[in-house]
């Protein structure tokens, strides 16, 4: 996984996904909840400024995830 090799590198990362079990299977470090499989960062069904919405709600998070200490599995 991607993440893990990042993070392997020294650089923190977080991994948006709508595959939480399976991150956590693969012992992602921090993961944050993503919208839909197909579009994890937003839904094309809605307007544009919903959309941006739904884009910093999850740069936020996944901000927050960055600034935690690393707990395996932490899922923000």
């Amino acid at each position: 996984m991607l993440e893990k090799e990042i993070e392997k590198a020294g650089i923190p990362a977080v991994l948006i996904t709508t595959l939480v079990p399976v991150a956590r299977m693969l012992r992602a470090n921090r993961i944050v909840p993503g919208i839909a499989i197909t579009h994890p960062l937003g839904d094309l069904r809605l307007s544009r400024a919903e959309e941006r919405g739904i884009r910093q709600r999850l740069l936020e998070a996944s901000l927050r995830a960055l600034t935690t200490i690393e707990e395996e599995g932490l899922v923000q």
